[in-house]
């Protein structure tokens, strides 16, 4: 009787898994066949990327500009910059420009690295830059200028790297959501770590509790999808303190998760855009005190 939300689960399991990849891709390249648009002519006429001397990196810059793009090369090293830009010059006949700067050092790279790239007709971004600690080493073997590089090319990197003012959403809930993912793969990956040590390790990803900084959003949210008071919610969480490593903190929140889960990614993307467009309207019409 209930065979078709089997079905549905299989497919939207594929849809999400790789269907909507595959169907964005075909349909993109249909447009492009019939458009016969070129990379510079679509994006821009530079492409930026960073760690850009060897690896991954070194083959994007490659590849962008068999494409016809200009290549602006960021990494660290100077004289594999020089090299690997004039290597890309005369394979391609494409402009080059490099800037040596180390991710690493944190935010005070970004001022004067904005006011290199402020010269350039920016078309593209290659975030490519990162850091591995050494893998034979557990967490808190990891050296202080490991973990400090890794979160500053990892993460930061790719955070201050933002869209022109009035492309991105609202309020910064970008960011915060990948913060949070970093969180909790940080937390499970710790858990792990620490078995048989003696010393736990509970990472509690909740969906929306009511607190001071939610309850704005949580008025904008469905009638259905309830919001639970920070008492009852903790009251629950308490409670699963000891006997699983990951938790949502309420049982309500994984059965809203599971519904959730029944949408296309696409849809659910959609739908959270409006309510964050929503709420930033509702809150620049709000005088702050």
């Amino acid at each position: 009787m209930f065979w078709w939300i089997g079905v549905y689960a299989v497919f939207m399991w594929c849809y999400n898994g790789f269907l909507e990849s595959l169907l964005g891709i075909l349909w993109g390249t249909l447009k492009t066949l019939l458009l016969r648009e070129r990379f510079p002519q679509k994006y821009g006429k530079w492409a930026v990327i960073t760690g850009a001397t060897d690896g991954i990196g070194r083959q994007y810059a490659e590849q962008l500009a068999r494409k016809g793009m200009n290549i602006m090369l960021v990494s660290r090293t100077e004289h594999k910059l020089i090299a690997v830009a004039a290597e890309i010059e005369r394979k391609y006949g494409v402009q080059t420009k490099w800037l040596a700067v180390d991710f690493s050092k944190g935010p005070e790279i970004y001022k004067p690295l904005r006011e290199q790239l402020a010269s350039i007709e920016v078309g593209m971004l290659v975030n490519n830059v990162g850091h591995l600690p050494p893998p034979s080493q557990t967490f808190d073997e990891n050296s202080d200028q490991d973990v400090t590089a890794t979160i500053n090319l990892n993460i930061g990197s790719s955070s201050t790297f933002r869209p022109p003012p009035g492309t991105t959403l609202a309020l910064g809930m970008t960011i915060y959501a990948a913060s949070k993912a970093y969180t909790t793969s940080l937390g499970l990956g710790l858990a792990h770590e620490l078995r048989g040590t003696g010393v736990q390790c509970q990472t509690v990803a909740p969906f929306v509790v009511l607190t001071n900084r939610s309850q704005d959003f949580a008025k904008l949210l469905p009638r259905f999808m309830a919001v639970l008071d920070v008492e009852r919610f903790v009251r629950s969480a308490v409670f699963t303190i000891g006997k699983t490593a990951h938790t949502c903190g309420h049982w309500m929140h994984p059965v809203q998760i599971f519904h959730i889960n029944f949408l296309p990614q696409s849809v659910m993307a959609l739908s959270v855009g409006v309510l964050l467009k929503r709420l930033r309207s509702v809150l620049l019409k709000t005088p702050t005190c």
